[in-house]
């Protein structure tokens, strides 16, 4: 049995727990909130212990890991709280706000021994994982253009509106649009050179990023917190070759194509929730003692990628990755 101290009680802690409570051999022990969170087990149906201190809640529980649902600002003391309590972590993204806050975590889960996992969920989402298994495969032969679109009303459910503060959200570069810097540099692989361009009144930003793949590919991410709040969330992603197409679109009816010489095939694999896919990895991974597909360093890779985008956003010009270093 894992036993896990849930971290928040907001909007991800509560997709959270409806796939852990379909895990076999996992209990949520008990959860954190600092405004208490009675609400949010009785909403759930949790037989959990309720804190609203975590160094507190994982010093009394008698936990083997952390899932870290929390905004992004306060992931640094959670982490570092739990390493000293030796348990494993998982830890939504982004990580955290810069690289500097990012190696401290890294350093300090290291120093301890213990794992942690970063919740990079497209790699688990089905359709996405399809495209990932279909172009390694060379579906689409030689790399040619990766097209990535995550558009969103502005996320007025994050308690005290912190995703309008950049200093403790980091924007819309470093929260949304990682998704997709992460998927695409998971499939294609490193990326010299990243182009960006913000518009946006206040924290309602629109962003656009431009990538130079190291193996001559070019990517284009669009992620939006600019769109009416009457539209829902709205993805898509296409990667074209020589030789073909993959694409997924969350406004079509078949949320899997793949055009080639061959013709048209047309699947749905989306029969298992992404969420419950990449938490059970977390839970067998635990269970033998293995390290998680997205560990830390693959977590640094992407918010590098987001950092970059945002300092070619506010500067003007191309910006390389590997020079972003804080």
């Amino acid at each position: 049995m894992q036993r896990l101290v849930l971290a928040g009680t907001g909007f991800m802690a509560g997709t959270h727990v409806p796939q852990l409570q379909r895990i076999e051999d996992v209990s949520v022990e008990a959860v954190v909130s600092p405004s208490g969170p009675e609400p949010f087990l009785d909403r759930h149906d949790l037989d959990a212990a309720a804190y609203t201190d975590t160094a507190t809640a994982l010093e009394k529980s008698d936990a083997d890991a952390v899932d870290v649902c929390t905004p992004t600002h306060t992931h640094a003391d959670i982490v570092d709280a739990a390493a000293d309590n030796g348990l494993a972590v998982f830890c939504e993204k982004p990580l955290a706000r810069s690289l500097d806050e990012a190696a401290t975590i890294r350093d300090t889960v290291r120093d301890a021994g213990v794992q942690i996992m970063v919740g990079h969920v497209l790699r688990y989402l089905p359709q996405y994982a399809a495209v990932k298994r279909e172009v390694d495969a060379g579906a689409v032969g030689r790399p040619g253009v990766a097209r990535a679109r995550r558009l969103s009303p502005f996320p007025e459910w994050g308690s005290a509106d912190w995703f309008a503060d950049p200093d403790k959200s980091g924007g819309v570069f470093l929260d949304l649009a990682i998704h997709d810097l992460d998927y695409l540099r998971w499939v294609w692989g490193d990326v010299d050179r990243v182009f960006a361009r913000r518009t946006g009144d206040g924290a309602r930003q629109h962003g656009t990023v431009t990538l130079r793949f190291a193996n001559g590919a070019t990517g284009y991410v669009e992620a939006s917190w600019a769109q009416p709040d009457s539209r829902e969330l709205t993805t898509s992603l296409e990667f074209s070759g020589d030789e073909g197409v993959v694409a997924v679109d969350s406004e079509d009816a078949r949320p899997y194509q793949e055009f080639t010489g061959d013709g048209v095939t047309v699947e749905s694999p989306v029969a298992e929730d992404g969420y419950y896919r990449e938490l059970a990895h977390f839970v067998d991974c635990l269970e033998n003692s293995t390290a998680p597909d997205v560990g830390i360093d693959e977590a640094m890779a992407a918010m590098r990628l987001s950092l970059a985008a945002r300092r070619s956003a506010a500067s003007g010009t191309p910006v390389a990755p590997a020079e972003v270093d804080a």
